[in-house]
């Protein structure tokens, strides 16, 4: 324990006698350095005299070994006492253990070193923020931090949490489980004489008085009326904590401002939102797909590929060293789409000579398969035969092959270097392409650009994931020779898209185009600035349209996907429209190639360019051609057919 001299110039801490702050001060203020000869031994005095300031230090005596030794400052000593003192009170904590000893930075009463020890901040009076300072608090470590100790979070006061710190909340000595007045009167012992039963409730102060189980002292902490015993305090888990006082109402485990089923001890969580906690969810995710066949619970599983880079090694013509590439994208030999954007393009590349693609593709990858295969193709197209490009290390296959875990965790991304070169066979090339893992459950965006006689339009438009999970898990086989089974595709009924249409045709009313050829032109160009993704021809793998949902969900379809999602909107708007299918060439030296586009009939005009009679009874109303698959601003029209010959057509009336 430190003591003060009488005239308070000494501190004698530790059975030593050192300089007090009052000495250093005077020192400071211009007091000089002592010697022998200003010492009188007979009253064991320092005087102190000059520069205007005159003061006289008693010595304290030091008795070490029966012999007393005088303490003399000398002007050096002096200084260097004043520096060491100040350099010593700015070190943190835990530098000098000696010092944390004597030291208590924070005029809490503990030494820093006792606060370094029991897990305390030295430089903090009340570590854990609860209102308590740690020399009073029981807990001031704190398991939890920033709560304020006061009658419902801490019942006895003693600093330490009800809920998660403290097993006997009025500190009686009987645990709280074994408790039946766990927050009676706080300041006495459960005794023999008190507590004769041992039940944590004393037996002359503390209360029942309406005889409902819960002491009157609880009933207050709980906002119930003690003098009524229907007015019971609600205890959900029957811990003896009531609900406004328990923090994990449930005893789950969590607390209940985490919890979103802070009553139900079998659930937690709700990943899809859907209402039904995952512990009691057969769907996780909501993507349709039941967990139990569901390779990744927690997403509707898709990937964005990227082709990136494309270098030819080898000269795919002998007359030149151009080649007219093009690739595309299988998942499970499903053709997912091919670049260039376009039917009929390709890119001009020439060999050894490195080149950026950038098109990208929103795939869709079927969840019940833990491991998907994914196939990139390249060719190179020719009037005869296109030619494989060999993009894969491997002799025995041209395509490169990737075996995707569908379990991945949304975010995951991977760069691939496809290359043909080293296996000896095969027009070598190679390709970079790279993928991400995405969550078809969220949109791939809401905001449509397009434009449309001259100008630019966006339109911001959020869909319902359960539209999409709904129509995406339908039955999509196709018979490509029966023109109903794509037809059935188109829902104009469906009030997403009645909703939608409606918002398209009042942007265009407001932007002027206010007659029927215009409003279904305007919904054209929309449709028609979608990105299109391309099915080759004699790939040998399945047709795959999309309903009008997932066309507007994933942001991209192909031929009949367009045509299908024109002829919903159309149709939800009043118009009378058809599907078209048949066989169609860009040129002369094309090959014959199977396509899809929509017809639509626009009361009071009579010239608008292609068309065709419609059936049955309307077999004297024209439809007018409308290659939905793509809008070129200022080129393309209702009416205007783009293709060099059309055969073999087919066609169905969509109601």
């Amino acid at each position: 324990m430190t003591q003060i001299s009488e005239d308070g110039y000494w501190l004698l801490k530790d059975g030593q006698w050192i300089p007090s702050e009052k000495q250093i001060l005077a020192i400071q203020n211009g007091a000089k350095s002592h010697n022998e000869e200003h010492i009188n031994t007979e009253d064991n005095v320092i005087s102190n005299q000059g520069n205007g300031f005159s003061e006289t230090f008693p010595i304290q005596n030091n008795k070490e070994n029966g012999n007393k030794k005088w303490l003399i400052i000398g002007s050096g000593a002096t200084a260097i006492i004043i520096a060491v003192i100040i350099l010593l009170s700015s070190l943190s904590p835990g530098t000098i253990s000696i010092l944390d000893e004597y030291r208590d930075s924070d005029d809490d009463g503990i030494t820093d070193l006792e606060e370094l020890e029991q897990g305390t901040d030295p430089l903090l009076a009340d570590s854990d923020n609860d209102g308590l300072n740690d020399d009073e608090d029981d807990c001031p470590a704190g398991g939890n931090e920033n709560w304020e100790s006061n009658l419902i979070s801490d019942f006895d006061g003693d600093g330490c949490h009800d809920n998660t710190e403290d097993d006997d909340d009025d500190n009686d000595g009987i645990l709280d489980i074994d408790d039946g007045c766990d927050t009676s009167n706080v300041g006495w012992k459960s005794t023999l004489d008190t507590d004769n039963d041992g039940d944590g409730c004393h037996d002359d102060g503390d209360a029942d008085d309406d005889n409902d189980g819960w002491s009157d002292a609880k009933e207050v902490q709980c906002s119930t009326d003690p003098l009524n015993a229907a007015s019971r305090p609600p205890d959900y888990d029957n811990d003896k904590i009531c609900n406004i006082v328990d923090s994990d109402d449930d005893n789950d485990g969590g607390d209940d401002d985490q919890d979103l089923f802070p009553f139900d001890s079998d659930d937690w969580a709700d990943f899809d939102g859907d209402g039904i906690g995952d512990n009691s969810d057969d769907d996780d995710d909501g993507d349709g797909i039941m967990d139990v066949d569901d390779a990744n619970d927690f997403a509707d599983v898709g990937i964005i590929l990227t082709f990136d880079y494309f270098e030819l090694y080898t000269n795919m013509d002998y007359l030149d060293s151009t080649t007219e590439l093009y690739a595309c994208v299988y998942i499970e030999s499903v053709n997912s789409g091919c670049g260039p954007d376009n039917e009929g393009q390709y890119w001009n590349i020439q060999t050894y000579t490195y080149y950026s693609l950038g098109t990208e593709f929103y795939v869709d990858i079927d969840d019940q398969i833990y491991s998907n295969l994914i196939q990139v193709c390249a060719w190179d197209s020719d009037y005869s035969e296109d030619d494989r490009i060999d993009i894969n290390p491997s002799s025995a296959n041209n395509c490169y092959n990737l075996d995707f875990d569908t379990s991945r965790e949304v975010g995951y991304s991977d760069t691939i270097i496809a290359s043909g070169l080293g296996d000896g066979v095969g027009y070598d090339g190679e390709m970079t392409f790279s993928y991400s893992v995405i969550d078809l459950r969220i949109q791939r965006f809401n905001q449509f650009v397009w434009d449309f006689q001259g100008d630019d339009y966006s339109l911001t438009y959020n869909f319902d994931y359960n539209d999409y999970s709904t129509f995406k898990n339908l039955d999509h086989s196709v018979d490509y020779y029966d023109i109903s089974t794509y037809a059935r595709f188109a829902t104009p009924n469906e009030q997403y898209v009645v909703s939608f249409a409606n918002t398209l045709e009042n942007m265009a009313v407001q932007n002027g185009f206010t007659s029927d050829l215009e409003k279904a032109e305007f919904i054209y160009a929309f449709v028609g600035d979608i990105q299109y993704v391309l099915d080759i021809e004699g790939s040998n793998v399945s047709e795959y349209p999309k309903y009008p949902i997932e066309m507007l969900w994933e942001a991209s379809g192909d031929c009949e996907d367009a045509a299908i999602l024109y002829i919903s909107l159309i149709e939800a708007l009043g118009y009378d429209a058809m599907l078209a299918t048949g066989l169609v060439k860009s040129d002369s030296d094309d090959d014959w190639g199977g396509h899809a586009w929509a017809l639509v009939n626009i009361p009071g005009e009579s010239g608008l360019g292609t068309y065709y009679w419609g059936l049955d009874d309307e077999s004297n109303t024209k439809f007018y051609f409308v290659e939905a698959t793509g809008h070129y601003d200022g080129y393309s029209y209702i009416g205007r057919n783009p293709w060099y010959d059309i055969d073999d057509v087919t066609l169905f009336d969509v109601e």
